[in-house]
């Protein structure tokens, strides 16, 4: 089946909610993807942050082909033993006790939201989430609502109650908004998709050591920064802090669709029998993949790519020199390329497709760089060598 054929089938069933590149993918491997033409791309994407393993990788690939053969899914009536494997493994390298398995980030983030109310109403105290101007937590109505977007917010009103959203980074109107009504925050330590922007040290630790003052929960969306993604495996360590609850999905289970919801014993035993479900959520097949993405991440590849990630870091530090480029942020294997207004960063994400890599836009008209965990300092190299040739040849 040729593009235009795909494009028209696309067009006449699939319901109008992606805007996608000329561009059909058949088939990946190592850090590389192939369309359908045969034309390979060095992959700075990773589905969104989630092909950490990069494609094909052989103990991944195995395993998950073992549990196909094996069982792939009979539902939460039932125990299974390679969802108990994966969850004393992922209680011992998170420090997590409790922990809720789903199929998303949104619903990873719903569970937390839930969560929290539930464990305020155990305690009768009110129910307000607080979150922040800028985050992106899910498309569900409750994470929409703890989503700062406004014309996404008029689109399905009425939206539920219980949310009010803090200025970016600002202390201050942080600590004016955390009143008595507030049982929990919701925060992502970097927001991914408003263009890779990076709350400060010292919002995240006094933030956190106003929440505890209070009595007030503290959770962190891990979706998009968890799992290795910012040289360490949960993005809230490099702050010193211990959440109450954390998010994850994404690169969980290494492509295949996971979430989960962690959270401390006492937290976590908030909710009671039947106040949460799900029926695929924590099924076989996602748990073996789970399971293998796991210990390989914490088998030398998290220290690996924190190394590759700051060897990122101080290649991009070289475009600084163009003065079309705003900012340059990030962590790890997560990095933002911000370029002024008048010049769409999706001209750069065009030009580097047509010499051979994949590169994301995010908000803040931001060229987003995350690469599998698996990628080469000589594909960052070649990634470098490309963008390079195309700011010497840009004229604004």
């Amino acid at each position: 089946m040729n593009l235009n054929k795909i494009k028209e089938i696309e067009a006449e069933n699939y319901m109008p909610v992606f805007s996608r590149h000329n561009l059909c993918i058949d088939h990946g491997e190592g850090n590389c993807l192939y369309d359908i033409n045969g034309n390979k791309y060095v992959d700075f994407v990773a589905g969104i942050a989630t092909n950490i393993l990069g494609y094909n990788h052989p103990e991944y690939t195995a395993a998950v082909c073992e549990q196909v053969h094996k069982l792939m899914h009979v539902s939460n009536h039932y125990y299974t033993q390679v969802q108990s494997e994966y969850l004393a493994l992922l209680a011992e390298k998170s420090g997590f006790k409790r922990i809720f398995l789903c199929n998303s980030g949104a619903e990873a983030n719903e569970c937390a939201i839930k969560l929290m109310r539930r464990y305020a109403a155990n305690s009768g105290k009110p129910c307000k989430i607080l979150a922040s101007e800028g985050a992106f937590h899910g498309r569900t109505l409750a994470t929409l609502t703890a989503t700062d977007n406004a014309s996404q917010h008029e689109a399905y009103a009425p939206l539920p109650e219980g949310f009010e959203h803090f200025k970016y980074n600002d202390f201050e109107d942080f600590k004016s908004k955390l009143d008595d009504s507030v049982c929990g925050v919701l925060i992502e330590t970097i927001q991914g998709e408003r263009g890779v922007r990076p709350f400060t040290n010292d919002f995240i630790v006094n933030a956190y050591a106003l929440c505890k003052s209070r009595g007030i929960l503290f959770a962190v969306d891990e979706v998009q920064t968890g799992m290795g993604r910012t040289g360490k495996l949960f993005s809230f360590e490099h702050f010193g802090i211990q959440p109450d609850i954390i998010t994850m999905a994404k690169g969980i289970a290494g492509g295949i669709p996971m979430g989960a919801c962690l959270a401390s014993e006492e937290v976590g035993t908030a909710f009671r029998l039947g106040d949460h479900g799900s029926t695929f959520g924590g099924n076989s097949l996602a748990c073996a993949a789970a399971k293998k993405t796991l210990e390989i991440l914490t088998s030398g590849l998290l220290e690996s790519s924190a190394a590759v990630g700051e060897y990122l870091g101080e290649r991009l530090a070289h475009f600084s020199k163009y003065n079309f480029i705003s900012d340059i942020r990030g962590k790890g294997l997560m990095r933002g390329i911000q370029l002024i207004d008048k010049l769409p960063a999706a001209v750069f994400d065009n030009k580097l497709r047509e010499r051979g890599y994949l590169v994301n836009v995010a908000g803040n008209n931001t060229i987003r760089l995350i690469p599998p965990l698996t990628i080469t300092k000589e594909e960052i190299d070649g990634l470098i060598s490309a963008l390079d040739e195309i700011c010497a040849s840009t004229n604004i």
